[in-house]
């Protein structure tokens, strides 16, 4: 009889010391699983920051700290002064696309010696030149891809004219945006014939929002940046 009392008891110790390694293994499960899915938040968040925020472009220097024309900046890309200034900041809705432009600047830029060469194809004097800066933020709210650009072509009211391969900027703002995909960044424009004395706004014209097979959804818009 005491031997199996004995074996009973140890029985039932060996039940549960189971049952409650079984219930911390549990807890260890959970608390890794939850420390998952905070991570994976965490990174989804990281990743949706990254998307849209505006970088320091790596052809021409930070021209947020110039407000005020005549200011003058310089980085290792080189030197640059704020010629005109526009306050613009709005929101034009092409179809599915809303399209945000902001931040529009002229400047005259004198490029590093690096970044000469770069010019070449871009400037009538690459060593010396103005362009416009254009800050935008494209946003498709739809539920299917589109193709957009939202600077096809740019004239400013002095008659000079810019296709959307002038940019130099080469943020990746064209193209497709998949369902609800939002891009920010900027573009650049070396204005040759210009002159700024004389110059009172930039038109943009944006292309088309097309489907993925190309057949125009909705026409573009023109929109007209004042100085």
């Amino acid at each position: 009889m005491k031997h199996l009392i004995t074996i009973s008891l140890l029985s039932a110790s060996l039940f549960l010391g189971g049952c409650a390694a079984n219930n911390t293994n549990q807890q260890a499960s959970s608390q890794t699983e939850n420390s998952a899915t905070v991570k994976k938040t965490s990174d989804t968040n990281v990743d949706q920051k990254e998307q849209t925020e505006v970088i320091d472009s790596p052809q021409a220097p930070d021209d947020s700290s110039l407000t005020e024309v005549g200011q003058s900046y310089q980085d290792a890309d080189g030197s640059i002064t704020l010629k005109a200034n526009s306050d613009y900041h709005e929101k034009t809705v092409i179809g599915d696309v809303e399209l945000t432009v902001s931040d529009v600047k002229v400047m005259s830029y004198s490029p590093s010696p690096d970044l000469i060469d770069f010019f070449h194809g871009y400037s009538n004097d690459e060593t010396t030149f103005n362009y416009v800066k254009i800050r935008v933020n494209v946003k498709n709210t739809s539920d299917q891809a589109v193709n957009f650009a939202p600077v096809s072509a740019l004239e400013t009211s002095d008659g000079e004219k810019k296709g959307f391969d002038d940019d130099f900027y080469l943020e990746n703002l064209y193209g497709d945006f998949e369902p609800g995909e939002e891009r920010i960044g900027q573009l650049g424009f070396v204005l040759n014939t210009t002159d700024l004395k004389q110059l009172e706004s930039i038109t943009i014209h944006t292309s088309d929002v097309f489907d993925p097979t190309g057949e125009t959804l909705t026409k573009g818009k023109s929109i007209t940046v004042p100085f």
